[in-house]
């Protein structure tokens, strides 16, 4: 349900309107840090460690999101490059 909605909201003001209705301020700043943090991963620049320091995120966080990302199929991380450092 929520993939069909978001796919229906092409606008990007219209979906920075609509998350916050969706989700809590908590919820938003999780997902917020979730992308930062596979964003980060996939650039391959910074250690964990140094991830966490700068954007004041657990390591545990971190090292969740390095799993997520070693469990993904190459097409996820290729759609996640696209999305997240545009190659």
């Amino acid at each position: 349900m929520i993939a069909e909605l978001l796919s229906e909201t092409a606008v990007s003001e219209d979906l920075t309107l609509l998350l916050p209705l969706l989700l809590s301020p908590e919820e938003l700043n999780a997902v917020n840090g979730r992308i930062l943090v596979y964003k980060e991963l996939l650039l391959g620049e910074k250690s964990q460690r140094e991830i966490a320091k700068e954007y004041k995120i657990s390591i545990a966080t971190i090292t969740r999101g390095s799993n997520n990302l070693k469990s993904m199929s190459s097409a996820e991380i290729k759609l996640l490059q696209k999305l997240l450092i545009k190659e």
